[in-house]
């Protein structure tokens, strides 16, 4: 067909010009932020699968012995007077979570990072004489002299020994203290977890609980994620800031109803299976010759912080 043949419009070289794009919110598009973040959290499970299965030394420790003496270290992180057994603690642990399959990043980003952020902001205030009277070792200003009828500045304002070393001894235990969670945790699948917390004796209904929540909470993720490619997929042109309202409005309210629902649901699907609060964990414990080993090494670490320690003078700042 020759152009003289075609209908009047289709011979019609006019162009349009579609108004231009302008971003009215800084940030990602809410959408696709949520789908990245969901998928951030799936992966992290992924991962935490990936190290549970790991052929690491922490892996290979019966979980009853593991879990105990985990937890009495860090009593003892948060019990001890010895500087030099934090610092030793936490040189362990860092060497035994890379042995284990955890990534030098993924656990700076677990421990260092919050410890440092929230833990280390915290006792900031805590190094100068203003709040821990001592020794100092830094002076900050001297000659100041401000002062009102709340609020007060002291003439000279310095780090002290003491209050240094409160300090680090907060940041080190609280660095610690999550460090050897994050190994457990890490190294351990949470329903193995649980099964060992109910034969320590914790609540059959708080095991129950933690176990559902734990299974059913990457089923609402992905629903919710469907959700939101479903909507994503029909999107044309930009979305007003009220639809976005709205449309968030209304599927908070269809999750409260999809969760109600479930949970009816599996409260029946128990109930008929014969379950009625009670919670019979099968675990048969094999003691190997490296469970014996961590036993040994736990008695000895919490040896040298409590009574190991008191006869010998080893931190002078």
């Amino acid at each position: 067909m020759t152009q003289s043949n075609l209908p009047q419009w289709l011979q019609q070289n006019d162009t349009v010009t579609l108004p231009k794009y302008k971003r009215t919110w800084p940030f990602t598009d809410y959408l696709e932020k949520t789908v990245r973040n969901i998928s951030v959290i799936l992966s992290e499970d992924t991962e935490s699968v990936r190290i549970s299965n790991y052929h690491g030394m922490l892996q290979r420790v019966e979980a009853h012995i593991k879990l105990v003496g985990i937890m009495a270290l860090i009593i003892a992180a948060a019990l001890t007077k010895s500087i030099i057994f934090l610092i030793s603690l936490n040189v362990l642990i860092l060497g035994v979570a890379l042995q284990s399959g955890i990534r030098l990043k993924a656990f700076g980003i677990r421990v260092w990072v919050p410890t440092l952020l929230f833990t280390g902001i915290a006792v900031l205030p805590g190094i100068m004489n203003w709040v821990t009277p001592g020794k100092a070792i830094y002076t900050i200003y001297t000659g100041v002299n401000w002062s009102s009828d709340w609020f007060s500045l002291p003439a000279e304002l310095t780090i002290t020994k003491q209050g240094l070393q409160a300090a680090l001894f907060v940041i080190l235990r609280s660095a610690a203290s999550l460090g050897l969670a994050t190994l457990i945790m890490k190294t351990t699948r949470w329903a193995l977890v649980l099964k060992v917390l109910a034969k320590l004796g914790l609540s059959a209904t708080i095991v129950t609980i933690l176990d559902l929540t734990y299974r059913y909470i990457y089923l609402f993720l992905l629903l919710l994620m469907e959700y939101l490619m479903g909507r994503k997929s029909r999107l044309v042109g930009v979305e007003t800031q009220a639809s976005k309202i709205s449309w968030i409005g209304g599927t908070i309210s269809d999750f409260l109803k999809i969760i109600s629902e479930y949970s009816q649901d599996i409260h029946y699907a128990m109930q008929s299976r014969g379950y009625y609060g009670d919670h019979y964990p099968e675990l048969n414990i094999k003691v190997r010759t490296i469970d014996i080993c961590f036993f040994i090494i736990v008695t000895m670490l919490c040896y040298y912080a409590y009574g190991g320690i008191n006869d010998v003078q080893i931190f002078s700042i």
